[in-house]
């Protein structure tokens, strides 16, 4: 009797470092790329500062990152559709439904591009709402391209191939820094659309190397029909549209901030891209690695799957993400400042320092949502999670316009991290239940332990 008990905790203890170094690999390759798009952006902002021009660029970058965050959603959120045993699609299937979902974000950014930036950039004049119209189509095709490269990463993490995911989004990034630099001096601020385009190609073509070159996933279905393909494309978009909902909130906060004074849409989308590659390092990464485990595990044990996966991940990303924003707030702005005063201004640091500091509570929210998600995914809760898409819309906007009108954009900014907290309550409750209070107070402790000490 003892051999089976001890073989059992042997597999548990092998899955465990097994998932922590998955974790380990994905966080690292996140934050390869975004050292690299940081060190992109201390480029363009020493050679482009913040204008107009730059405004009407990082309004269209926007949409993109928004996207970005969308396509690796699906990496979650796909993975119980394509999880063997009993899988509901195959890999060919995911492929062609992926390439569907891509076909209207090709015609919005290419054929409407024009419409689309007076909507996304209501207070740029004509002349700098220009720049979003001549970016998006290059947003457009990487947006495209990382929706694939996204699926080729769903497929290979089930298959365990976590090196292979994080080779492929290193290697676009580094392609998509040579890019940058070996454009900049032509491409004006259109220099980093086109990095993300190389990006883009490069992370595409590793992943689809990567799944053609293994095993094949799930069973075989005969023949393609165009209703199969619409079918499959339909059932990701409801599992996913929950993602797209939560990171389209900036995207409203921006176009709200493009009234406001020149430069401070292009400050606050530094500040954002900083705080939400905190939360893809950290959050999102691990949420990403334990999405398989924790899938299979929900079909035997629901019940404490949110109680022991949550907690200590949100400790973990507190701890790393807290100093990080303080060191931003308190160092960074200035530092940049220094060493390029040509590019960020007295009032430029200012802003920073002041964005990032309003961003604070959003990121804590954006946090938790990060982590829940995934396990009340896992335990098959996509359709209750979808039907919050709309309010959680529809909040966000009374709040960004209450924001405004008292406050301006720094009431926009601030009014951000309302809609993210109140649904992370309802995620709270719904996935912890009878535990959510004792669950809350130790959430709540880490949050406010990390973040006083990052303050001080």
């Amino acid at each position: 009797m003892r051999a089976p008990a001890v073989a059992a905790a042997g597999r548990s203890g092998s899955l465990a470092l097994g998932t922590a170094r998955a974790g380990v690999v994905m966080a690292i390759a996140t934050f390869a790329m975004a050292g690299a798009s940081a060190l992109q952006a201390v480029i363009y902002l020493s050679r482009f500062g913040t204008d107009g021009r730059t405004d009407g660029f990082f309004v269209a970058f926007a949409l993109y990152t928004t996207f970005g965050v969308f396509g690796q959603s699906v990496r979650l959120t796909a993975v119980p559709l394509l999880v063997e045993p009993d899988p509901r699609m195959t890999a060919r299937d995911f492929a062609r439904a992926l390439a569907l979902i891509a076909l209207p974000v090709l015609l919005a950014t290419v054929v409407f591009a024009g419409p689309l930036a007076r909507l996304l950039a209501p207070g740029l004049t004509a002349a700098d709402r220009s720049v979003t119209a001549a970016a998006l189509p290059l947003l457009g095709g990487a947006m495209a391209l990382q929706l694939w490269a996204s699926g080729g990463a769903t497929v290979l993490a089930i298959r365990g191939q976590f090196g292979t995911v994080a080779a492929a989004y290193i290697a676009g990034a580094v392609s998509g820094l040579v890019v940058f630099l070996s454009l900049i001096s032509t491409a004006g601020e259109l220099t980093l659309g086109w990095s993300m385009l190389a990006m883009a190609v490069v992370t595409c073509g590793w992943m689809l190397a990567g799944v053609l070159g293994g095993r094949s996933t799930g069973t075989t279905r005969p023949g393609v029909r165009p209703g199969h393909v619409v079918r499959d494309a339909g059932e990701l978009l409801g599992r996913t549209v929950i993602y797209l909902a939560v990171n389209v909130l900036f995207v409203i906060t921006l176009a709200s901030a493009s009234r406001s004074t020149a430069g401070d849409a292009t400050v606050l989308s530094y500040a954002y891209l900083f705080a939400s590659y905190l939360v893809a390092g950290t959050g999102m990464a691990l949420g990403m690695s334990r999405i398989p485990d924790m899938t299979r595990a929900a079909r035997t044990e629901q019940r404490a799957l949110v109680a022991a996966t949550v907690p200590q991940g949100f400790r973990y990303a507190i701890l790393i993400v807290a100093p990080a924003l303080g060191l931003l707030v308190a160092a960074g702005a200035p530092l940049i400042h220094d060493a390029l005063p040509a590019s960020l201004d007295a009032h430029g640091v200012a802003t920073l320092q002041a964005f990032t500091a309003l961003l604070a509570p959003w990121t804590v929210a954006a946090l938790l949502v990060s982590f829940l998600l995934p396990a009340l995914l896992a335990t098959g809760r996509a359709g209750l999670l979808n039907a919050l898409a709309l309010p959680l819309l529809v909040v966000h906007v009374l709040a960004t316009l209450a924001g405004h009108a008292l406050l301006g954009v720094w009431g926009s900014v601030a009014g951000l991290w309302v809609a993210p907290a109140g649904f992370a309550v309802i995620l709270l409750l719904t996935g912890a239940g009878a535990q959510s209070g004792a669950f809350a107070r130790r959430v709540a402790a880490d949050a406010l332990r990390f973040m006083a000490l990052a303050g001080a």
